[in-house]
């Protein structure tokens, strides 16, 4: 069933980074369920199977061969931009390969797109962007972070704002979302990563796990980017997507039960002295002085301009997406059926 009342229906989509979690998902909906045409780009086409039995036509690009996105762009209506650099596992961080994907790639498919005429580009960023400011409520008002010390949080800041400053330039219709932590089937990071670091023992909560985390289900966030696809009032403008803030041990506390295992606690005294000595002596540790600052703060994104502006709700809950995530991550092996 279509969720924007066939709004895109036979309209020309191309979706880049098709091939990960959020442009994946993006795809295969708007293919299946909103009767777009729809073109997914990605670097990893082996993986993306579930899209081709969706009706995807798969194509193989790099965000850096301005050549290949040209071509990509001819004849379409729009544009959703999910591919971005992520550092992390094999990717180092590597502060120009960042500015290249997540600054300069960006600029560069906006310029195409206006060249080619299409309608409008939805450029995904993240909350990352906003860094750590010291205020507990953090809306769309709110400044990025364009120097903090974070290679992802910077480049991601940099882009969200070239994106915008070049679509206003050139006239052409541009939105940015920025999504929380982005939990459900397929998610590498908030939903594989967490249960990994449980299964392993690893240290997962800090203090009394009082700081808050953001979740937003894979579909709730989907919902919102196509909505800032087709209402007039998303132009030019940024929305934060998170369903809900809830202290990180409520969080992970699904985790644990999926997994059969209590996430690990560590006393937030030690984790200070963990940070501490982690800058200091650069011992490679996963946990550093931002970082636990991330864990242990009580902000929250709100939503309200979405909800007004685009008439944005909240369709899956905490509950029922973790339900969803937990019977994925059974039939795909990383928990056991009777955990």
């Amino acid at each position: 069933m279509s969720y924007l009342n066939d709004a895109l229906r036979g309209k020309r989509v191309l979706v880049t980074g098709a091939t990960g979690f959020i442009g994946g998902r993006l795809a295969q909906r708007l293919a299946a369920e909103e009767g777009a045409i729809v073109t997914g780009l990605g670097r990893n086409l082996a993986k993306a199977s579930f899209l081709a039995e969706a009706g995807v036509t798969l194509q193989m690009a790099d965000l850096r061969d301005e050549a290949a996105l040209r071509t990509a762009v001819i004849n379409q209506d729009y544009i959703f931009h999910t591919a971005a650099w992520m550092g992390g596992g094999r990717m180092k961080e590597d502060p120009a390969e960042a500015m290249a994907l997540n600054v300069t790639a960006v600029a560069t498919l906006i310029r195409l797109a206006h060249e080619a005429s299409v309608q409008r580009v939805v450029a995904v960023s993240s909350i990352a962007a906003y860094g750590r400011p010291d205020r507990l409520e953090i809306d769309e008002e709110t400044p990025l972070d364009s120097t903090q010390m974070d290679v992802y949080g910077r480049t991601k800041a940099m882009g969200d704002i070239h994106a915008r400053e070049v679509g206003t330039a050139l006239g052409q219709e541009v939105v940015v979302v920025r999504p929380a932590l982005v939990y459900g089937p397929r998610s590498a990071a908030w939903t594989v990563g967490m249960v990994k670091l449980i299964q392993s023992g690893t240290p997962v909560l800090f203090g009394d796990g009082s700081g808050h985390a953001w979740p937003v289900y894979i579909d709730n966030l989907i919902d919102g980017m196509l909505l800032t696809a087709v209402r007039p009032e998303a132009v030019g403008e940024a929305f934060n997507f998170c369903d809900t803030a809830v202290p990180w041990q409520t969080f992970m506390g699904y985790y644990g039960q999926i997994c059969g295992r209590k996430p690990r606690r560590l006393p937030l005294w030690t984790a200070r002295l963990l940070a501490s000595a982690n800058s200091l002596f650069r011992l490679g540790l996963p946990l550093n002085q931002e970082r636990l600052k991330f864990l242990t703060r009580r902000s929250v994104y709100p939503t309200l301009k979405a909800e007004m502006r685009l008439g944005y709700r909240v369709r899956v809950s905490l509950d029922e997406g973790m339900a969803r995530t937990a019977v994925w991550l059974r039939e795909n092996g990383y928990v056991g059926i009777g955990d």
